[in-house]
């Protein structure tokens, strides 16, 4: 072989060479430097906020509905007296009933984990509650005089609350719901009604972290839940949610800032515990009981 061929090779080689490193860098580059812009990336973003909206531990709609089925055992207890279930990790309970509406109020505020790490969660609520007779008109109580209540208005007034994961950190600023159940004289009601939630969600990586200022509107669609109160009470309730998620998005690595927005839809499919969550084409296991997707 001449010397002007080797070279040759050697130069090509070099290049080669060059241009596979190159194509690593950019790829690690990626990996830890995600776009928000991407539907991948923004999609999973969204659904671990909305999983996390939706979880017990952190105060989320699963926590609502179980409130909703103490809210209507601690009335119950009122007309008799006594506590509805000492047991239950409420924190403090307010309950003041209104005879001109026929409509309860009753503020819960509790407290769950460590309040200087993880898990932590803070939650205040204001409720209102008033049981309907056969024929639509407010009942005290679910029973009275012989006479038990078909139907129950309940609705989320405000909310206020922080909870703090190994990965997420959520701020809850605004929180509201209307809910008519049916059944309420049975084992078991059916749940309609929206749902309204806006919270800032901090989420942590080693590679990088982003912020979400995100509102949540959620209807649910036949949703079944024990009438009592039980513990881990999400894992008895099943049903339909159709939702939308926006939010506006910051994304922080090194010298790095990028801000986008999004705007999503998405289904629920629940029972047991654990739900379907369906957005832009993409499927998502998540708990209701730690608001956690299954990774």
């Amino acid at each position: 072989m001449n010397r002007p061929t080797s070279t040759l090779l050697v130069l090509l080689a070099t290049l080669a060479l060059a241009l596979m490193l190159a194509g690593c860098s950019d790829s690690e580059s990626s990996a830890t430097s995600p776009d928000v812009t991407t539907p991948a990336t923004a999609d999973k973003d969204a659904a671990t906020a909305v999983a996390e909206d939706l979880g017990a531990e952190g105060g989320g709609l699963a926590d609502q509905i179980a409130d909703f089925a103490f809210a209507m055992d601690e009335v119950d207890a009122a007309k008799n007296g006594f506590e509805a279930d000492p047991n239950r990790p409420h924190g403090s309970i307010e309950r003041v009933y209104d005879d001109a509406t026929g409509t309860w109020t009753i503020t819960i505020e509790r407290e769950r984990g460590n309040p200087e790490g993880v898990p932590y969660a803070f939650m205040q609520r204001v409720y209102t509650l008033r049981f309907l007779d056969a024929v639509g008109e407010p009942m005290q109580f679910r029973v009275v005089d012989g006479d038990t209540a078909r139907a129950a208005e309940f609705a989320i007034v405000s909310g206020t609350g922080e909870h703090r994961t190994r990965r997420l950190e959520q701020h809850l600023t605004a929180l509201s719901g209307a809910f008519v159940a049916t059944g309420v004289n049975t084992d078991f009601v059916t749940i309609n009604g929206t749902y309204h939630r806006e919270a800032g969600n901090h989420l942590e990586t080693p590679n990088f972290s982003r912020t979400l200022e995100g509102v949540l509107d959620l209807e649910l669609v036949d949703v079944v839940a024990p009438r009592h109160w039980r513990l881990n009470h999400q894992d008895a309730v099943s049903g339909t949610i159709n939702g939308t998620f926006s939010a506006d998005i910051t994304l922080e690595r090194g010298d790095d800032y990028v801000e986008d927005h999004i705007d999503r839809e998405f289904t629920i499919v629940f029972g047991g515990g654990e739900g379907e969550l369906v957005m832009n084409g993409n499927v998502y296991r998540l708990r209701l009981g730690d608001g956690e997707l299954d990774d």
